[in-house]
């Protein structure tokens, strides 16, 4: 059986092959899903962020979804990835989320407990930052572990930037 997961504008589907065709769930339904990664130790887990609703964990190939702990007041999941080397607590792998205004949160423990990650908001670059749709902010558009090294992170802030780190995000480089 086939399982594609799809995060679409106002929802969040769940599609499966079936031998009679392929049935389609709605799930998240006015989340606003704005980003998704896998758990590539576990592929039935994945993990749903939201614009202005917090973060969503499944464990079961989309079929329930639990919100996680990740509280942020006037805060939007941007982006998310899930470290391929690094692992956590529990069989957790670690878990990062980007969010506008530009921050990075990790977690080693599927999402109960959270790090934040702000540091390269003191790049020298940070004054230039700005998205155009809505110029008085920015945010982490996109969170890349390296594959070989866990100490290595990359990110893209939208606009801006390109910022790497080789300490696991204590410091930052333009």
């Amino acid at each position: 059986m086939t399982t594609i997961l799809a995060s679409l504008e106002n929802l969040f589907l769940v599609i499966e092959s079936t031998k009679h065709g392929w049935k389609v769930q709605e799930h998240l339904k006015r989340q606003k899903p704005s980003s998704l990664a896998f758990d590539p130790e576990h592929p039935e887990r994945a993990y749903c962020g939201t614009f202005d609703n917090g973060l969503w964990k499944t464990d079961n190939n989309g079929q329930t979804w639990e919100k996680t702990s990740l509280e942020v007041l006037a805060s939007s999941i941007m982006s998310l990835s899930v470290s391929p080397i690094e692992k956590g607590e529990h069989g957790f792998n670690k878990l990062f989320v980007g969010m506008e205004p530009s921050i990075i949160y990790s977690s080693i423990d599927g999402g109960q407990t959270w790090e934040k990650i702000d540091e390269f908001n003191k790049l020298p670059s940070h004054s230039t930052w700005s998205f155009p749709p809505r110029p008085s902010t920015h945010h982490v558009r996109w969170i890349e572990p390296d594959v070989n090294r866990k100490e290595y992170l990359f990110a893209a802030i939208e606009a801006g930037a390109l910022i790497k780190s080789f300490d696991g995000g204590k410091t930052w480089i333009d």
